[in-house]
C-alpha cells in the first residue's frame, strides 16, 4: 500500500514540475506581450495560481469542520514561501535581480499584521474577515498603480501566439493544483502508514505541500533567471494566502485556535517575514556580492530545516 502511494506521490510532483514550468513560460511571455515586468507577473498571475492549493485547502477544512489545519497550511506555507523558496531562490542566484519598490512591501507587512491581531483572541471574527479582503483589494490596487513596464522586444513579441500560449498557461495551472492536490494526499497516506501524529501532517506536510507549487515554479524561474519573478510570487503568495484563506475560515466558521499557533508559529512568520523584506530592499545593490546572498540563502534553509525538526520534536 505504501508503496502505491509512493509512485502516486513521484507522479504527483511529475505533473507539479510540468505545469510549473509551463506557467512560468507562458505567464512570461504575456507579461512582455502586456508590457509588464517579471515582478508584477509574478505578484499576481503567478501568485494567484501558485496560491491555488492554500485556497483549496481552506475552503475543504472548513467543509469537513477541521479548520485549524487551514490555519496551520496558511501560517506555514507562508514560513515555507519564505525560508525554503526564497533561500532556495538565493542559493540559486546568478545574476543580480532589480530593486523592489517599497510600496510592495506594503500589502505584504499589512496581511502579517491584521493576522497578528486577529489571532489574538485565537478566534478569526466576521469583521476581521472583511479587513483582511479590504488587504486583498489595497494589494490589487498598488500592484496595479505601481506595476513595472517591461522593456519589449517587438521582434520577440511578434512571434507570440496568444491563443496557444493562453492554452499553455491554464494547462500549467491546472498541472499545478491538480498536482499539488495530489501530491498532498499521498504525502498525507504515507504519513498515516507510518503512524505520523495527524497534528504534525497538518502542520508539516499539509503547509509544505501546498507550497509545492510555489517551490516548482521557483526552481523553474532559476533556471530561467527569473528572480524577480521568485520575489513577486513570494510577495503575492503570502499576501493571498492570508488575505484569501483566511477570511474563508472567519466567514463560515468560529472555531477557536491553540495558542501554539500565536506563541510559536506566527512568531516565526513574524521574523522571516522581516528579515524577507530586509534582504529583498538591500540584495539588489551591487554592494551585496552574490557569495553573501546564497550564504543568507543557505541560512533561511537551514533554520526551516530546524524548524521542521522541532514541530516534530526531533530536535
Amino acid at each position: 500500500m505504501i508503496f502505491y502511494h509512493l509512485i502516486g506521490l513521484i507522479i504527483s510532483l511529475s505533473v507539479l514540475i510540468w505545469g510549473a514550468d509551463k506557467f512560468i513560460d507562458n505567464s512570461s511571455l504575456i507579461a512582455k506581450k502586456l508590457g509588464l515586468s517579471e515582478l508584477t507577473i509574478g505578484l499576481t498571475i503567478v501568485a494567484l495560481g501558485t496560491s491555488a492549493p492554500e485556497i483549496f485547502v481552506g475552503i475543504s477544512s472548513v467543509l469537513n469542520g477541521t479548520e485549524s489545519i487551514a490555519m496551520g497550511a496558511v501560517v506555514g506555507s507562508n514560513i515555507s514561501n519564505i525560508a525554503l523558496i526564497f533561500g532556495v531562490s538565493c542559493i540559486g542566484i546568478s545574476m543580480r535581480p532589480t530593486k523592489t519598490n517599497p510600496i510592495q512591501f506594503i500589502p505584504f507587512i499589512l496581511a502579517v499584521v491584521v493576522l497578528g491581531l486577529g489571532l489574538q483572541d485565537l478566534k478569526i471574527t466576521k469583521a476581521e474577515s472583511i479587513e483582511f479582503l479590504f488587504v486583498f483589494a489595497g494589494f490589487m490596487y498598488i500592484t496595479y498603480l505601481y506595476r513595472i513596464p517591461d522593456k519589449i522586444d517587438e521582434s520577440d513579441n511578434s512571434n507570440i501566439q496568444i491563443g496557444k500560449t493562453t492554452l499553455l498557461l491554464i494547462l500549467g495551472l491546472l498541472a499545478l493544483i491538480i498536482g499539488s492536490n495530489y501530491a498532498v494526499i499521498n504525502a498525507e497516506k504515507i504519513a498515516t502508514i507510518l503512524n505520523v501524529p495527524q497534528v504534525i501532517i497538518g502542520l508539516t506536510i499539509i503547509a509544505i505541500g501546498t507550497s509545492l507549487p510555489e517551490l516548482a515554479a521557483t526552481i523553474s524561474a532559476i533556471i530561467k533567471n527569473k528572480n524577480d519573478m521568485v520575489i513577486g510570487n513570494v510577495i503575492g503568495s503570502n499576501v493571498m494566502n492570508i488575505a484569501l484563506v483566511v477570511p474563508i475560515i472567519g466567514m463560515f466558521s468560529d472555531v477557536a485556535f491553540e495558542e501554539k499557533i500565536m506563541s510559536r508559529d506566527f512568531l516565526v512568520l513574524s521574523v522571516t517575514s522581516i528579515l524577507f523584506i530586509l534582504i529583498t530592499a538591500m540584495y539588489s545593490s551591487s554592494r551585496f556580492n552574490l557569495r553573501v546572498i546564497k550564504f543568507i540563502g543557505c541560512i533561511f534553509v537551514a533554520g526551516y530545516l530546524g524548524y521542521i525538526l522541532k514541530l516534530s520534536n526531533l530536535i
